[in-house]
């Protein structure tokens, strides 16, 4: 239970993150997203998610409840299940998308459309 807290934590620093980022946009002049600036900071971005949500480290485990049902248990010790990605639109609005890989990501970055809009 008390291992919740910490990636509650974890959670909480990346949308303090998004937010100061989303805040930061309005000083930021308007890039095409052909521009090589753009797609550098694309890819750093989805490099972030990719780290992210790497689950190489997950650990499975079984658990019998008090009624005698099994269930499986998945840890996953570093990263995170799905994190937050945000982009300007063509109306000057931030969209934001919750993302699960580092592709999903790269695509709602390329075309704002993604899951969890």
């Amino acid at each position: 239970m008390y291992g919740d807290l910490g990636r509650t934590g974890r959670a909480g620093a990346w949308v303090v993150l998004a937010l100061c980022g989303l805040s930061a946009c309005n000083a930021v002049p308007d890039r095409t997203a052909a521009s090589p600036v753009a797609a550098a900071q694309t890819a750093k971005v989805v490099q972030a998610v990719q780290a992210a949500t790497d689950r190489s480290g997950i650990q499975q485990s079984s658990l019998t409840l008090q009624n005698g049902q099994r269930v499986r248990r998945l840890t996953l010790q570093n990263g995170f299940n799905h994190v937050l990605v945000a982009r300007r639109g063509a109306d000057g609005q931030a969209q934001v998308s919750c993302v699960d890989n580092a592709p999903a990501a790269e695509a709602f970055l390329a075309t704002g459309k993604g899951a969890g809009q």
